[in-house]
């Protein structure tokens, strides 16, 4: 028997009993998509904890610990030439951060909250097309211009009653039709931002104004991908240079203070060069975080990583994945137990048919696969419905999430269901198996059959 007629056979058998067929491939769908949905679940947790611990610093990135924060690192070209050294290093990344408003021209109620990184421009050309979501990088000259992070989103600033503000994320926000300005310094409400400085005196010197606002342009929008922290924004060495002299005029400069015993700002000399720091190393692969950090710690340098939080996200994912899978199968379990049932009371009813084919020269195997192959579609057909209803309830899920703030890192890209090209493979797949495997006893008790026995039933 040619296998096209036992492909043949096993459909018309199939559509013969529509009923049966059905309810079978019913329990096969309800299994299928259980499993699916619990896997891309599982798989949307552990996407939400990886883009968590990216927006802080990314699984890929390694901080120094400098004389700025708690270690003995100088921030100079020969730590970085060492670690740059070191094999597994991508990047090393220099910088200073301070944390200033990023506001919107006319909103006065918005604005971008963002910790803002100063940036070396070499280390800024490092930064690639595919590490942007829009837009591009800045030229060396500009200064004007302001890369966002990936996690910056516009706040919408909302009075409360004892006086205080709260910030209100605003979703589909159109970022090129605004003009934006970074503000330095604080704002008096009172101040009406012409008069101060030359017709202002205090105690028989010049006031000062209390804030400077600077234009900026958004040359662009960050990813996960890059090696910028999400909630930080970047800036070149010509920006902050230019918001340096801007500083310097306020009455309480903000920008690279250091201050004596008496709480009086210490003068520092202007060099006309940025004194880095922080510094971080980016590793070419999240694989080798943990060896490249030990390599780091060897050459003498104190670290603090993501490292941890990888392991420990495996981990967990895994667990997860097992346990919601382990939940999933148990529907997969009566989906095989119900195509078995239906393979056998086929049998039962077609003991002629297979007495016939035994006498005219069907050989065992000829039987054995045919039922098998019946089995198969039950299982394959169930896959595809369950995959299909699978997409539907995502979708539906992932919309509600993107639209809503019951979720954990609910926002345009928000996913809970999370279902990629292998995973709908393989629900498939493992449908079709579940139905292979099921139709193994049933098809095994068929080429047991006498063919006479089965010649005689009624």
């Amino acid at each position: 028997m040619k296998i096209s007629d036992r492909f043949q056979m096993a459909l018309r058998n199939l559509v013969r009993r529509k009923s049966r067929t059905v309810l079978t491939v019913l329990s096969v769908v309800i299994g299928a998509s259980s499993i699916i949905l619990m896997i891309a679940f599982a798989l949307g947790i552990n996407q939400q904890q990886k883009d968590m611990v990216e927006s802080f610093g990314g699984l890929t990135s390694i901080t120094i610990l400098t004389e700025n924060n708690g270690g003995s690192t100088k921030v100079d070209q020969a730590s970085i030439s060492r670690l740059q050294s070191i094999d597994g290093v991508k990047v090393v990344v220099p910088f200073k951060s301070f944390y200033s408003e990023i506001k919107i021209e006319g909103e006065d109620d918005y604005s971008l909250d963002s910790q803002i990184q100063v940036m070396p421009d070499d280390v800024i050309d490092k930064l690639t097309g595919d590490m942007f979501s829009s837009g591009s990088k800045m030229n060396r000259t500009d200064d004007n211009k302001i890369i966002l992070g990936s996690e910056v989103r516009p706040m919408k600033m909302i009075r409360e009653g004892g006086g205080g503000y709260s910030g209100e994320p605003v979703e589909d926000f159109d970022y090129r039709g605004h003009k934006y300005f970074i503000r330095l310094g604080w704002k008096d409400e009172n101040d009406d931002g012409v008069n101060f400085g030359d017709e202002n005196q205090e105690n028989g010197e010049e006031k000062k104004p209390t804030h400077a606002d600077i234009p900026v342009e958004i040359s662009g929008t960050l990813n996960s991908k890059s090696f910028v922290m999400g909630w930080s924004s970047v800036i070149n060495e010509s920006l902050y240079k230019k918001l340096q002299k801007e500083d310097k005029k306020l009455e309480s400069p903000q920008l690279n203070q250091n201050f004596g015993p008496d709480g009086k700002p210490i003068e520092v000399k202007d060099d006309g060069q940025i004194k880095y720091d922080n510094l971080s190393v980016v590793v070419e692969d999240v694989e080798k975080l943990e060896e490249v950090e030990k390599a780091i710690r060897k050459a003498g340098f104190q670290t603090q990583s993501s490292a941890g939080s990888a392991e420990e996200i495996k981990k967990t994912s895994m667990i997860v994945t097992l346990i919601l899978g382990g939940i999933g199968s148990v529907a997969f379990i009566v989906s095989a137990i119900g195509i078995i049932n239906t393979m056998l009371m086929s049998i039962y009813e077609r003991q002629k048919e297979i007495g016939v084919m035994k006498v005219i020269g069907a050989s065992i195997n000829d039987i054995r696969s045919m039922f098998l192959i019946e089995s198969g579609f039950i299982g394959f057909f169930g896959g595809i419905v369950g995959l299909i209803i699978s997409l539907l309830i995502g979708s539906l899920i992932n919309k509600f999430a993107q639209g809503s703030g019951i979720f954990m890192g609910g926002g345009e890209d928000a996913k809970i269901l999370l279902i990629p090209i292998w995973l709908a493979l393989v629900g498939v797949g493992f449908s079709s198996m579940v139905g292979v495997l099921a139709g193994y006893i049933p098809a095994r008790r068929a080429t047991k059959l006498s063919a006479i026995e089965a010649l005689r039933a009624n």
